[in-house]
């Protein structure tokens, strides 16, 4: 009996894609909460020898947490729910948004195949993404790619803050991830309408894994992290026109 080339990658793709949504979904949002902090009064001095000498010390104590207020990051609500709202968004643009948006491209006999190549293909570079990707992506100084240092998203915790373009202002490192994890599955899940009913299955992944590597996220820290080329010559990419598209 003969049997469908796919049909076997159906069930995997439906795997990969549910652990993808499940891993995005379960990203904790960080506590926006801050311990107060309790100087400890100074010492009277034995001996005030004038009352101005008095006065000039009194406010010495206030000084030191006026600065550490000033210093500390602020985490907005409202900036969280926006962002976990529209990393649901590109999620939606990808599937069923993307999926069958190609799908209607393509010979009717093809639509599955383009499906399952949009939805692995995304969910594969969102568990990449996990794995190294932010890393290479966010961690380091170097002008051209960051380190390894973030491994497996080593370090990173529900009180762990991400810089934001605005000064003071922060978001839980969770929901950065979860939210540039989208941009990344989706920049490679774009490619395969280039080659939509011309390249196999396996070229796919392999392909999707190479670019990923060595083409998304250099230009991914070169534009957005700290220290990268075009970050540190003033460019602002906002909405990954750079990045995506580039």
């Amino acid at each position: 009996m003969k049997t469908r080339l796919l049909s076997g990658w159906k069930t995997r793709a439906h795997v990969l894609c549910l652990a993808a949504l499940c891993g995005v979904m379960m990203t904790g949002v960080a506590a926006n909460a801050f311990a107060a902090q309790d100087p400890a009064a100074p010492a009277a001095e034995a001996v005030v020898e004038t009352v101005t000498e008095t006065v000039a010390e009194a406010p010495a104590p206030e000084a030191a947490p006026a600065e550490a207020a000033a210093a500390e990051p602020v985490v907005e609500k409202g900036d969280v729910a926006w962002m976990l709202t529209s990393t649901l968004l590109v999620l939606l643009m990808v599937v069923p948004g993307l999926a069958l948006f190609y799908g209607g491209m393509v010979r009717s006999k093809n639509v599955l195949s383009v499906l399952v190549q949009v939805i692995t293909v995304f969910s594969l570079l969102v568990v990449l993404w996990i794995v190294y990707g932010y890393s290479l992506a966010f961690s380091g100084a170097g002008p051209w790619i960051g380190n390894l240092d973030k491994l497996f998203l080593k370090g990173v915790s529900v009180d762990t803050l991400a810089a934001t373009f605005t000064d003071g202002v922060s978001l839980p490192e969770y929901v950065f991830i979860a939210f540039q994890s989208t941009f990344a599955g989706i920049t490679g899940a774009l490619i395969v309408g280039a080659f939509a009913e011309r390249i196999k299955f396996a070229a796919v992944i392999l392909f999707s894994v190479l670019w990923f590597t060595f083409g998304y996220l250099p230009i991914a820290h070169i534009v957005w992290a700290g220290g990268g080329f075009l970050f540190e010559k003033g460019a602002l990419d906002f909405a990954g026109g750079t990045v995506v598209h580039i």
